[in-house]
């Protein structure tokens, strides 16, 4: 897909038919917080995904699928998978670099500055816009900055004061272990 000239998505394929589904990037970052509800349970949560999809459909594991490709921006159903060192393929488990609810002061303030968008007064964002604007923050922005830091292996930082300055860092801006990210919908659900 060429977005230059294509539209943004507004439809999931199930059962080989196209389904219409909600496409503002504030009820993504909504459900994502539904999903790791706890005080939810799971039929609470599939009354709430139902929502997502505003043509009539059976939500189903392939209904949640699609929507989830959607959610990750891959709508082709391709697995994303790792090759290692010696070309056996390898699932990364994905740790979760950043949370919306957590790091929103920082994702507001590296759209402000950034693009001059202000994400509590916009109207409404197509959830790929949003996750393409948000991908493309400066790297000096305070969100990736932390992102940068949540990710350095520790393990591969040589310089003992290096490391002990890392690890401070990751240690004041460390992130609940159960905080879910928009790669891990579809675990969340199921």
């Amino acid at each position: 897909m060429n977005f230059f000239y294509e539209e943004l998505p507004d439809t999931v394929n199930v059962g080989g038919e196209r389904i219409k589904i909600i496409t503002d990037f504030r009820e993504y970052i909504r459900l994502l917080d539904m999903l790791k509800d706890q005080e939810l349970d799971y039929v609470q949560k599939f009354v709430i995904i139902q929502q997502y999809f505003l043509d009539d459909v059976t939500v189903d594991e392939e209904a949640v699928s699609a929507l989830s490709g959607f959610i990750t921006m891959n709508l082709n159903g391709a697995e994303v998978v790792e090759k290692d060192d010696c070309g056996n393929l390898q699932e990364k488990p994905k740790k979760n670099l950043f949370s919306y609810s957590i790091d929103y002061p920082y994702i507001l303030s590296g759209f402000l500055r950034d693009y001059g968008i202000d994400l509590i007064d916009i109207k409404y964002m197509h959830w790929w816009k949003f996750r393409m604007l948000f991908d493309g923050l400066s790297d000096d922005t305070e969100i990736k900055q932390r992102i940068m830091y949540r990710s350095v292996d520790l393990s591969e930082i040589k310089d003992k004061e290096e490391k002990k300055r890392i690890k401070k860092i990751q240690k004041s801006i460390q992130l609940p272990s159960e905080s879910l990210t928009d790669y891990d919908i579809g675990n969340a659900f199921m």
